[in-house]
């Protein structure tokens, strides 16, 4: 996952739309589901909806954090 990185935040941000995935919402689910990591898609905040790119949060301890990294090492197995 390509990165995004926003200055002054606990969140930072990943496209998605790179690996033709079409539909954030759906990917945070299947994400959770079956990776074990949560992120909120992008689109939640916008009025027009659509799909863009999934935010993660990195306020957590430095194990947790840890243990995210891993699982998302997994995550082309939920890639389109």
């Amino acid at each position: 996952l390509r990165p995004i990185m926003p200055e002054g935040t606990f969140f930072m941000l990943a496209d998605v739309q790179q690996f033709g995935v079409d539909d954030d919402r759906s990917f945070c689910r299947r994400l959770i589901e079956e990776v074990g990591v949560a992120a909120i898609p992008c689109s939640a905040f916008l009025q027009s909806g659509g799909s863009g790119p999934i935010r993660f949060a990195f306020c957590h301890g430095e194990n947790m954090l840890r243990e995210a990294i891993r699982r998302l090492e997994s995550v082309h197995k939920i890639l389109p």
